[in-house]
């Protein structure tokens, strides 16, 4: 319940995203997280429903058969964890959902708080601000480490880990380019911020490149 207050009392962050990813080298500690980290509550809740769409009902595409046009190389550096030093790239994929969440981004480095770690399920998660289409959602079968999903209901995940036989329906927003280490750089992420006073399980650190 504490928990749950205490995300209720958070506003919504610039970004708006709910996952995935946090970086900028040479950025200060920011200290305690200010009210605009969120707890996925927007304080906008008029920008905060999702749109219907038909959606693809097909098998996921194997983003190496994505054509070269459809991918936004190295869009985004992220930091796994507040105190972290690697930085990774993050490509998206060229659909309205994935361009809607750059358009939150700024060129300075965000924090980003995810309140959902799930070991089993292999991801990280938080809810996601502004309107989405869903056009472009797919039901993928094998999820990859690296990869990043929007869900219908507004959540947006980071799997940091192979999940065979996952059989989610959401839309594909994009995937780390490097994803050596990146499993281990979450969980040592999550056990370091066990006793965050904001009930955050893992913090990002992202910053948009281009």
């Amino acid at each position: 319940m504490k928990k749950n207050k205490l995300r209720t009392m958070a506003a919504i962050f610039a970004l708006g995203v709910s996952v995935l990813s946090g970086c900028g080298a040479g950025t200060e500690d920011p200290g305690e997280p200010p009210a605009e980290v969120i707890t996925g509550e927007s304080t906008n809740s008029g920008n905060n429903s999702v749109q219907t769409g038909s959606g693809t009902g097909m098998e996921g595409t194997d983003r190496g058969d994505v054509p070269e046009d459809e991918i936004l190389t190295n869009v985004i550096s992220v930091r796994i964890g507040r105190d972290g030093t690697t930085e990774w790239n993050v490509d998206m994929y060229n659909n309205d959902a994935s361009l809607t969440m750059l358009d939150y981004l700024s060129d300075s480095a965000l924090l980003f708080p995810t309140y959902t770690y799930d070991e089993e399920g292999g991801f990280v998660a938080q809810s996601v601000r502004g309107n989405y289409t869903r056009d472009d959602e797919q039901t993928i079968a094998d999820v990859k480490t690296g990869e990043l999903y929007l869900f219908s209901g507004g959540q947006l995940r980071f799997y940091f880990k192979d999940i065979e036989g996952a059989n989610i329906t959401a839309t594909p927003i994009g995937f780390y380019s490097d994803t050596e280490g990146l499993a281990e750089a979450v969980q040592e992420a999550y056990t370091s911020n066990l006793d965050d006073t904001w009930g955050v399980d893992v913090y990002f650190w992202i910053t948009k490149k281009n």
